[in-house]
């Protein structure tokens, strides 16, 4: 468990900029992020700071704001801001619990990694790879090549290949002085083979040589395997966070 010295709003805001949005607005501590429709992540309302009891006018705002860009009205709220009674209001006034994540962290400083020799590639190269690993459909995934190339911090997109097969990728963009990696899929035939660790060690290696100091990736809760992997990489658990969506009726 890490204590409270870690600057979890660094964190968050790291992330806002590692993987932008088209749009983004700010309120009394809430961060509301517009992209289109692509990812809940950047199409939500962070909840940064706590929030005083006058809970409707705050939804009927965050409603308002994404019904004028013709999207559902998402929140996300990460444990540190200690929201209890608004994620409460919310599920009372028909917000779907759903996508329990993880942040988890480590410090980089002093540490080393072994440098795998990682291929670099072009977003749309990589968003290539990338489907062709996970057997994703390309056509699905098409705003994701805006999106990093919106990116204006230090983007590695690596992928990790063996016998001219590609066996994993994944993408880091280093921001202000944390690592964020994210994207991170390994090919099915490749798994529990040590794959993934050897992606991450050549990521984490080039953010170290990259100057990043601080390092954080956000996992599903109930992906065991990946945490499992990442804590052998020295993360640590550093606050969690959920999402409330509007069910329809």
């Amino acid at each position: 468990m890490l204590t409270s010295a870690i600057n979890f709003k660094e964190i968050e805001y790291a992330g806002f900029r590692s993987l932008p949005a088209e749009q983004q607005l700010e309120f009394d501590g809430i961060v509301l992020r517009f992209n289109s429709g692509y990812t809940k992540r950047a199409n939500s309302a962070s909840i940064l700071l706590p929030q005083k009891d006058e809970y409707s006018n705050l939804v009927q705002q965050c409603e308002q704001l994404y019904q004028a860009k013709d999207l559902p009205c998402i929140f996300r709220l990460p444990s540190f801001a200690q929201n209890q009674q608004l994620d409460n209001y919310l599920a009372k006034n028909g917000y779907q619990y759903t996508d329990h994540s993880l942040v988890l962290y480590r410090s980089l400083q002093g540490a080393t990694f072994i440098n795998e020799n990682l291929s670099s590639k072009q977003p749309l190269e990589w968003l290539q790879s990338y489907c062709r690993i996970s057997q994703t459909d390309i056509n699905h995934q098409q705003p994701q090549v805006a999106r990093l190339n919106r990116i204006n911090d230090k983007l590695f997109l690596a992928v990790l290949s063996a016998n001219d097969q590609e066996l994993a990728c994944g993408l880091s963009v280093i921001s202000n002085k944390y690592c964020g990696i994210f994207n991170v899929v390994t090919k099915k035939t490749a798994r529990n083979k040590g794959i993934g660790s050897k992606l991450l060690n050549g990521m984490l290696c080039q953010a170290v040589i990259n100057g990043a100091t601080e390092a954080y990736i956000q996992v599903v809760s109930d992906n065991i395997p990946a945490i499992n992997l990442y804590k052998k990489l020295g993360y640590q658990y550093a606050y969690e966070y959920h999402y409330r969506v509007k069910t329809h009726r």
